[in-house]
């Protein structure tokens, strides 16, 4: 029941329990409306404990309004402990709060759950499931060759369907639009982080590597969507984090809570503030109270120490756990950064390489499996054999809208499709990171016809392209909206101005800028929309796997208006052209299929035959894309 203060309280006392009594330097850093206008701190000044007593630090605080909330955070210096904000609206929880060093349930009610909680300091990971995984490789049922060639939308299962009316995308939300996604032509999702997570956005700061973030679902819910999608001859890819995990994981409040710990050395500590280094977002270096500790992203995401066995077999066996329920592979996330040996080899580190094969070698292991790496800068390098395998190309992000934009094929999209490596580098055109770019709308200012040209040519000439939600729709950044936020914005479903279909009540973020104009409803039903083409192109490769698993050979030069490719496996050539001019252009194209006659399956160039070398010639119209195909040996 609601606990009923007294008329004449007006302060609330909380209680601050350490493992040791020293208390020295630690303060409140206190706001809310629940507070008292003067009790209200700065980050620089925070409010000093009151007294000690048994070895409890005792906060009084004013207290304004107690139906509303009292928001704090303690800490020393810029050391948190607990690392999250605190909050309790003293008329419901009550007027004595407890807090416990590196607790993540904290504020407690009484000091018995708080001495409980603190003598459960150090042995946190005991709660998670840390059994080695035996492998169990078992087929999924799709196509054997799928990972050649597969269309994959990537997925922020927050904001793409919430089923259940909280305004949070959820599995089953995301359940409820396979039929979509697999009319649209996708034959993969790579699902953004779906573990339970701290950061309740984007996934990426892991608490516990074996189960479903809370506000999705359940392993249950999992394991329905896994089989839906592949009752409908699709496959699923998690986003693996492997660098660092969230600052409130068991295993990192374990390993912070004293230099003995057993989960010390799982990751990176020196016991002084080392100099010299300078991360993503400067001094990657942090102090918890025992030690200083290597978190390149954020304070509260740790790098893992990987020249620990134990961590790497750690990883290994989560990536069994998820792949004997049937998943079909990973995106490995971060992967420039897994060790860092010193101020200047932080990046791109020797050791990374080696590592990534070995879990690729895990992920083999199983039938027909999918790995991906995430390695801005240094693509070519991780999609090697001996490394990940697969590196996403966004070096050919930049040349993508370069030739589409000036009318004549970038001499670095040139570049990149030359690379023998290419069909190891999937094209896309944004996802998720803001220094990938901005949405495709935004990016071209809501032109629709360099728009489709884009999407022509990515789809056309990558062997498995990603697509990020919403893409094939035009959905644009979050209205308001800044940095990876104005990205992962609820999908525009309606032109419902309250939710865009994706919720029936107010979403977790503001809408798509432009979600009543461009939403998958009013683009069904007209055939010249973004989301026909994008269901054109993607039923097309569908249709003529050849477009992405056939072997490349570019035809045409950097500076040509018009980007020339072929494909050809053992049962068919493609000839693919897209005209980035302001004219019609004839052309001609190089192909396997000598005196063949090629159909046209996109474009109007009709049929017309190779002749007895090969080449086939034809038109393609102003800034547009054709493609022709023709059977092999008949």
């Amino acid at each position: 029941m609601p606990v009923s203060a007294p008329p004449q309280v007006r302060t609330v006392t909380l209680h601050y329990l350490r493992a040791t009594a020293a208390y020295d330097g630690w303060g409140l850093h206190l706001w809310g409306d629940g507070i008292a206008a003067s009790a209200a701190t700065s980050w620089n000044s925070p409010r000093t404990f009151d007294r000690i007593e048994n070895g409890v630090a005792v906060f009084v605080v004013p207290v304004a309004d107690p139906a509303k909330s009292v928001n704090f955070i303690l800490h020393n210096g810029d050391l948190k402990s607990p690392v999250a904000d605190q909050s309790f609206v003293p008329q419901t929880f009550g007027y004595d709060a407890w807090i416990v060093q590196d607790s993540v349930a904290s504020p407690f009610a009484t000091e018995s759950a708080a001495r409980a909680a603190l003598a459960q300091l150090g042995n946190a990971s005991s709660a998670l499931d840390l059994t080695p995984i035996a492998a169990l490789p078992k087929g999924s049922g799709l196509p054997a060759d799928w990972t050649s060639h597969a269309n994959v939308i990537e997925i922020y299962v927050r904001g793409y369907q919430d089923s259940d009316g909280d305004g949070v995308g959820d599995l089953q939300g995301l359940i409820s639009r396979l039929d979509y996604l697999k009319q649209q032509g996708f034959t993969a999702l790579w699902l953004m982080p779906v573990f339970r997570s701290a950061d309740h956005d984007h996934g990426y700061a892991v608490e516990d590597y074996r189960a479903i973030e809370p506000d999705y679902g359940t392993l249950a819910d999992f394991d329905q969507l896994l089989a839906a999608a592949h009752s409908r001859g699709m496959a699923v890819i998690l986003d693996y984090v492997m660098n660092h995990a969230a600052s409130t994981n068991p295993l990192f409040l374990d390993a912070s809570a004293g230099v003995s710990n057993a989960r010390r050395e799982w990751f990176v500590w020196r016991d002084s503030h080392p100099s010299g280094w300078s991360g993503f977002g400067g001094d990657p270096w942090h102090n918890n109270g025992n030690g200083w500790y290597y978190g390149v992203f954020a304070t509260n995401m740790p790098d893992f120490n990987l020249h620990n066995p134990d961590v790497v077999a750690f990883h290994k066996n989560n990536l069994r756990f998820w792949l004997n329920r049937g998943v079909d592979g990973f995106r490995f996330d971060a992967v420039t950064v897994l060790f860092e040996d010193d101020a200047s080899i932080w990046q791109n580190a020797p050791g990374n390489h080696p590592l990534l094969n070995a879990m690729a070698a895990v992920i083999g292991s199983y039938p027909n499996r999918l790995m991906v790496c995430e390695a801005p800068g240094a693509e070519a390098a991780y999609s090697a054999t001996t490394s990940c395998g697969r590196a996403f190309g966004f070096q050919a992000v930049a040349p993508l809208y370069a030739s589409v934009q000036s009318g004549v094929v970038d001499p670095n999209l040139d570049t990149f499709l030359r690379d023998p490596l290419a069909d190891r580098m999937p094209l896309l055109l944004g996802n998720h990171d803001s220094f990938v770019g901005d949405r495709v709308w935004n990016r071209l200012n809501g032109d629709q016809q360099s728009y489709r040209l884009l999407a022509s040519t990515y789809l056309l000439g990558a062997a498995t392209p990603f697509t990020y939600y919403g893409e094939e729709i035009g959905i644009a950044n979050g209205s308001s909206l800044s940095g990876d936020a104005a990205l992962r914005v609820p999908m525009s479903w309606t032109a419902d101005s309250l939710a865009a279909g994706f919720s029936t009540t107010k979403p977790f973020r503001r809408l798509a800028g432009n979600s009543t104009q461009q939403n998958v409803a009013d683009e069904l039903g007209d055939s010249q929309s973004l989301l026909r083409v994008y269901r054109s192109l993607l039923q097309l490769r569908n249709t003529y796997p050849v477009i992405g698993r056939g072997d490349i050979s570019l035809q045409s030069t950097a500076g040509e208006p018009t980007l020339r490719l072929t494909r050809q496996d053992a049962s068919f050539c493609a000839a693919i052209a897209i005209n980035y001019s302001q004219s019609r252009r004839s052309v001609t194209e190089q192909t396997h299929c000598p005196g063949a006659t090629f159909n046209a399956a996109l474009g109007d160039s009709g049929s017309t035959s190779a002749n007895s070398g090969g080449v086939v010639g034809f038109t393609v119209p102003a800034r547009s894309a054709v493609v022709l195909i023709a059977p092999r040996g008949m």
